[in-house]
């Protein structure tokens, strides 16, 4: 069962073609988040392993969540190379840290500073992106 959603011709009085356009892609794009947070929530409260059921007020609670922006933010596959950027820069510091190289070699120090820069830059953006 498919669900179709009309708006009278009265109410778009004033809109342009691209406006009914961006209209119809924005209202399909609200619904689908409506749904996937509908699912989100009553896989939440699902206590049993059936087929899942969702009601109206979980469809009412994922509505009142994406209207005050409190729902699930998608992460893209950027923020999440970003986020293993950042962990393994991190972990490298560690690994290659050694004190006696540090103080012979130049190449050897400007190679550790720069992987020290990677790292708390990665980290700070990432963790400013959450």
């Amino acid at each position: 069962m498919s669900v179709e959603i009309r708006i009278p011709d009265d109410d778009l009085t004033g809109f342009s073609e691209q406006a009914r356009e961006l209209l119809k892609e924005a209202t399909a794009e609200y619904a689908t988040n409506l749904v996937e947070e509908s699912n989100r929530i009553e896989a939440g409260r699902n206590s049993t392993s059936g087929p899942p059921e969702i009601t109206r007020g979980m469809v009412d609670d994922a509505r009142v969540l994406l209207r005050r922006g409190l729902g699930m933010p998608r992460k893209g596959w950027g923020s999440k190379v970003l986020r293993i950027l950042a962990a393994v820069s991190s972990l490298a510091v560690g690994v290659s840290y050694n004190k006696s190289e540090l103080q012979n070699s130049g190449g050897y120090l400007l190679f550790f500073i720069l992987l020290v820069a990677v790292a708390i830059l990665a980290v700070t953006v990432a963790t400013l992106k959450e």
